[in-house]
């Protein structure tokens, strides 16, 4: 249908105000026609408006039942929107209603300049638990409540030779009352820096080490990459601690007052007999 072409051309171009015109004009032309209902679906999946995704979505499967991405994205839009008992349903055809979720898995946050790598909890197919300390442009924090799409795979996080899938942050469900902080630690000995994880997850607090830019190497890694390369899935090798020859440390801590963190951190000064500096909340 040349009117089908004209929306998708004006959403290819940057124009799904237009589209989305034409679109739900095909829909009342040609009621029973999925592909329609799927682009306009698609449309404000991209978009984050899930009230008409999830109706979209749910129009595309009435019309064609196979269609396993439309299930799956119908899912994610129902997480979205708090319908677990539709997500649920969604799951359940998948057979991720009988996932273990004790094993924390990689996130595949997105930035304007690039992505990281995180850690998640799991807590469903669709819903986890933020457990690295974010950077702070990224607009997440540590233990935000997050959307993850379980089909959307991003490579692999390689931790002492065993493999751990990465996949791709949807959207954020519910922020954390978490604050991020970062300080420079006077020393790279790793005994000190896991003197200070141990205080931290003693404190209920988040900590992560930043001294290895990998943010920078995974997209310096990604740049180089061949198109072969690309679409393969990649494997990111995870150093945690500095070599001890780099004399500093550049550290990121998480918690909900700032007081907590000046506490652990004398504590830590106290016990390692080591100094830290330049102390910034974010």
């Amino acid at each position: 249908m040349d009117l089908y072409a004209q929306a998708l051309r004006y959403d290819k171009v940057g124009d799904p105000y237009t589209a989305v015109k034409l679109l739900k004009k095909v829909t009342r032309i040609v009621p029973e026609w999925a592909d329609a209902f799927r682009s306009l679906a698609t449309i404000y999946t991209r978009r984050r408006e899930w009230k008409p995704a999830l109706h979209y979505w749910s129009k595309t499967v009435a019309l064609d039942a196979d269609d396993r991405d439309a299930w799956w994205q119908l899912g994610l839009a129902a997480v979205a929107l708090k319908r677990m008992r539709t997500a649920q349903t969604v799951w359940a055809k998948f057979g991720f209603d009988r996932l273990q979720h004790d094993k924390p898995l990689g996130l595949q946050l997105q930035h304007d300049d690039g992505y990281e790598i995180l850690w998640m909890q799991p807590l469903d197919a669709a819903r986890a638990r933020v457990v690295s300390i974010p950077h702070p442009g990224s607009g997440t924090r540590y233990r935000d409540l997050v959307l993850y799409d379980r089909r959307g795979q991003r490579g692999f996080n390689v931790i002492r030779r065993r493999r751990v899938p990465i996949y791709q942050c949807v959207t954020t469900l519910k922020r954390s009352p978490y604050q991020t902080f970062s300080c420079l630690l006077h020393t790279g000995a790793e005994a000190a820096i896991e003197q200070l994880e141990q205080l931290c997850y003693d404190a209920g607090l988040g900590f992560e080490v930043w001294s290895n830019a990998t943010r920078a190497a995974v997209q310096a890694d990604r740049a180089r990459a061949s198109e072969d390369e690309r679409r393969a899935f990649p494997e990111y090798y995870s150093d945690l601690l500095p070599r001890p020859e780099s004399g500093t440390t550049l550290v990121a801590l998480a918690a909900v007052h700032p007081a907590e963190v000046e506490r652990t951190l004398n504590d830590w000064q106290i016990i390692s007999l080591q100094q830290y500096s330049d102390l910034r909340s974010y």
